[in-house]
């Protein structure tokens, strides 16, 4: 998964278009600014409690959400804002580049040290995009074989989750993120993270779900296993984010959950049975 979303000839690293009516998924930033200017507002008041700290944008997409991120800041609030992009992709980074300035950055670790730990991180869809294990309720790990068979083993070890508590039948866990949060994350210093993503508990998660959540999206049409399998790097490959793990992941990293709510209750729109039951957001401060 980690070689078709970002090895050589990866998904997110090969000049293709993938955001938008010519691509393969639209995000909200996109399709409205209500997210931008709720957001501004989250930082303006991220600003009292912490004085104008840097803003990291975690995955940027198209620069959309940033370029209006701070027009909805005002003119004076825009004197105060230091903008770092962290992009993997090059394409991307030019596209973000064309819209937006600030600094732009491979990695959050190379952001934070150049803002000496300190920052304000903000992400839209970026963690469901991380690599994932799958493992099933006997505790197997699910492989690949010949003609993209599926296969199931014995695991040579298992990852810290907290859906080993209680497994649903089949589920991804995204140790990826947990190795990032370790790596990367922990250099956070001092500031507050906002994390919009969709995802949930393992009832919102895997309620009829006997395959799990991976899944892949091409030219806006969903793909479920098998068929999520064919042509690696050229369609999304995508999971529902576990919002529990991020929490205790973060807590091992000295994060403190502020709160967890729908994306409509973010907002203040009355999408509940949407985009906005389904996409959660997470305010986690650095204690």
């Amino acid at each position: 998964m980690a070689g078709a979303l970002y090895g050589p000839q990866g998904y997110y690293t090969s000049p293709r278009p993938i955001l938008g009516a010519r691509g393969d998924f639209t995000t909200t930033p996109e399709l409205t600014n209500l997210l931008a200017k709720r957001i501004a507002t989250w930082i303006q008041d991220a600003w009292k409690r912490n004085g104008p700290l840097p803003v990291i944008e975690l995955g940027p997409g198209d620069g959309t959400l940033a370029k209006d991120i701070r027009t909805s800041l005002g003119f004076f609030a825009r004197r105060k804002l230091n903008y770092h992009f962290v992009e993997i992709s090059r394409h991307l980074a030019a596209r973000q580049q064309e819209k937006n300035r600030g600094t732009w950055h491979a990695t959050l670790k190379e952001a934070l040290t150049q803002t000496k730990g300190k920052a304000l991180i903000i992400s839209n869809e970026f963690f469901d995009a991380f690599p994932v294990r799958i493992f099933n309720s006997g505790l197997e790990e699910l492989f690949l074989g010949p003609k993209n068979k599926e296969v199931w083993e014995a695991p040579s070890n298992l990852p810290d989750s907290t859906l080993f508590k209680n497994p649903p039948l089949r589920f991804e866990v995204a140790e990826s993120i947990h190795q990032w949060f370790q790596s990367d994350l922990s250099q956070l210093g001092k500031g507050e993270i906002l994390t919009i993503d969709y995802g949930g508990d393992q009832d919102e998660v895997y309620h009829r779900r006997p395959l799990g959540t991976l899944r892949a999206y091409a030219h806006h049409m969903r793909l479920l296993p098998p068929e999520a399998y064919q042509n690696p790097g050229r369609q999304d490959l995508t999971f529902d984010v576990s919002f529990p793990d991020l929490i205790h992941w973060g807590n091992q990293i000295g994060l403190k959950k502020v709160s967890l709510t729908t994306q409509a209750d973010f907002l203040g729109t009355t999408d509940q049975e949407g985009a906005g039951g389904a996409f959660k957001v997470l305010h986690q401060r650095r204690t």
